[in-house]
């Protein structure tokens, strides 16, 4: 039995060329290529998974997970909130769903009790220091938001195994 600890750190939602859009194509696979990488990753023992929870790939990655739980309760989910009101403007199916993700998960760890400038960084940098393992996101081969750059840099720098995802090649 493994005792690695993966965080998973991505780019927020506008980086990606689909935003918000959930049923578009790219956004589709992009969701296989997660459930493939985190069912591989519990197979392998990983059992213990720190997610910030943002409005994009955190909610998504939340909910695989509670999926994979439901046949392996081994699965440990730590939602790391960036900030306590992050979702009051959201929309309201994605709120819920953040809610609900928020009540299901083995713990939530709130960085700051309002949005500061740092608070998303600070929420990635706290799932990379629990971590072994680093399951970036990016939405292409470059680094768009320097917030995710600045997490991605930190965790080489420190020595953590990084597995980088990103969208398939999808021509329209």
């Amino acid at each position: 039995m493994s005792n690695k600890t993966c965080a998973i750190i991505a780019e927020p939602p506008m980086c990606f060329k689909w935003g918000l859009d959930e049923e578009d194509e790219r956004c589709c696979a992009l969701k296989l290529l997660l459930i493939n990488r985190l069912s591989l990753l519990q197979t392998e023992g990983i059992m213990q998974f720190y997610v910030p929870l943002d409005d994009g790939i955190g909610i998504y990655c939340a909910e695989i997970l509670l999926s994979l739980r439901e046949t392996n309760p081994k699965i440990t989910i730590n939602c790391i909130e960036p900030y306590e009101d992050q979702a009051v403007k959201w929309p309201p199916n994605l709120r819920d769903r953040y809610f609900e993700v928020t009540e299901k998960c083995s713990t939530c760890i709130p960085v700051s009790l309002i949005q500061t400038m740092t608070c998303d960084l600070d929420a990635m940098l706290g799932a990379i220091d629990q971590s072994s393992i680093v399951l970036a996101v990016k939405a292409d081969e470059s680094l768009q938001d320097k917030t995710f750059a600045t997490a991605f840099r930190y965790a080489e720098r420190i020595g953590r195994e990084i597995i980088t995802i990103a969208p398939p090649k999808i021509e329209f």
